[in-house]
């Protein structure tokens, strides 16, 4: 017990000094070598700016995407100090500019501050307008910290600005999501089954996953989610200690994330574990989860908590506190909205058309394998293989995760509905299988040899 601690222990201090390692190398980047392409992402996002965000048409859906976020990605990028790397890179401040900024102000506990002509007589703010405004000349004197989060995702931003703005780099990720999806679709037919494949197509589009790949914010978590998915398939999810893996995860979704989908890095990867071991015993497939869970949860949790501490400890600033301010708003109901409307307005805003397109879909495959039933019964003369059901409810335990995560997180999964929506990918995908493996149309899985 205590040399499996000690491994999950080197595990976590070994991830945390390499992503921080590649984080302090992407802040030694001067922002000279950035700024030409930060301002054209201005002029970019400024020419698509509807309040902060972006529709776009996709199979008669309007998709919002949040341009926001984006925004504040830019400017940190630009802000960071290649002189003072570690500082910048840690205090991930925004419309820092060498000699024209005079006023430091540290993380506020709700939205993140913003130059007193960007905020409205309501209190929102307006990121993009900002951005615009400092690469363009305007003497923007006071600077903002956004302390909380790792920002991660600065290791490849800011490598990537350096030859491409935000429109490239949008196609890029497009590129990437493609290549990553079909890799994963391919492994999947070949270590597991086809209809496996055409169920994570099908919950990939249901939650437009490559219009998603519009937002750097937004798609940065189903990276990861996909990264992961092919590690776990290339090692056909044989693990001597799969929580490490896990821990691992969860660390990253941490580090990289700006708290849009996290769920979604556990909730695409757990599923396949399980298919791809689905011949254990229940006991050892619901311990093994179990712990896979604990160590996802371990590792998100305590990379971002160790950013807090860091900060605190290095720099003199009073993140955890500050941090913990902002998670009891976070997980507050402060709009009194109440449970039940939160998951509405999250159902409303993954479309009508989507949940009538997967309750066909479901009915589809439920056709399909009483079809199948009736033919194995009537001219095969033998039953189908079953599932157990104690590992089928494994995928249905997982399919309430993002429902788990609006209770925990209600005023945060009120106000970004727009994109917390996309958590549903999990609920679409584990019905899917659970219902396919119920009918047996995924008996195959129990055939195949070790």
């Amino acid at each position: 017990m205590l040399k499996t601690i000690i491994k999950y222990v080197i595990t976590f201090i070994v991830t945390m000094i390499i992503l921080i390692s590649l984080l302090f190398l992407s802040s030694l980047i001067p922002s000279s070598y950035i700024e030409e392409n930060v301002r054209k992402s201005s002029e970019f996002l400024d020419d698509r700016d509807i309040y902060e965000k972006e529709g776009i048409k996709t199979f008669g859906k309007t998709e919002i995407l949040f341009l926001f976020t984006d925004a504040i990605m830019l400017n940190t990028a630009y802000s960071i100090d290649s002189n003072h790397p570690y500082e910048s890179m840690m205090l991930a401040r925004k419309n820092y500019i060498p000699g024209q900024t005079q006023n430091m102000h540290e993380e506020v506990p709700v939205n993140i501050g913003t130059s007193p002509n960007y905020v409205d007589e309501f209190g929102n703010t307006f990121q993009v307008a900002e951005l615009y405004g400092l690469m363009h000349g305007e003497n923007i004197v006071d600077s903002y910290e956004y302390t909380r989060y790792w920002h991660g995702y600065l290791i490849f931003l800011r490598p990537l600005l350096t030859i491409l703005s935000v429109e490239g780099i949008r196609n890029l990720l497009f590129v990437i999501t493609i290549i990553l999806t079909i890799t994963v679709l391919f492994l999947i037919i070949k270590k597991i089954n086809f209809i496996t494949a055409i169920i994570y197509l099908l919950s990939f589009l249901a939650v437009n996953l490559f219009v998603i790949c519009n937002s750097m914010n937004e798609i940065t978590t189903f990276i990861i989610a996909l990264v992961a998915m092919i590690f776990i398939l290339l090692k056909n999810g044989k693990f001597k200690n799969p929580a490490s893996v896990f821990l691992v995860i969860g660390m990253c979704t941490s580090f990289f994330d700006l708290l849009t989908t996290p769920l979604v890095t556990i909730g695409l990867t757990l599923p396949l574990y399980v298919l791809l071991n689905i011949k254990d015993n229940n006991k050892k497939l619901y311990l093994a989860c179990f712990k896979i869970c604990i160590g996802w949860v371990v590792g998100y949790g305590l990379c971002w908590a160790l950013k807090w501490a860091i900060t605190d400890i290095t720099l003199n600033k009073h993140i955890i506190s500050d941090a913990i301010k902002q998670v009891v708003v976070r997980t507050g109901d402060v709009r009194d909205a109440g449970f039940l409307k939160i998951v509405k307005i999250n159902l409303i805003a993954l479309g009508k058309t989507t949940i009538r397109v997967f309750v066909v879909l479901l009915a589809i495959f439920a056709v399909i394998g009483l079809a199948k039933e009736i033919y194995v019964k009537k001219v095969k003369k033998s039953k189908t293989e079953g599932v157990q059901i104690l590992k089928n409810l494994i995928f249905l335990i997982i399919a309430v995760f993002p429902f788990a995560w609006y209770f925990a997180l209600q005023n945060h999964s009120y106000i970004h509905s727009f994109f917390t929506n996309r958590i549903l990918v999990i609920t679409i995908l584990n019905i899917q299988i659970a219902l396919t493996m119920f009918i047996g149309l995924q008996d195959s899985i129990m055939k195949k040899d070790d």
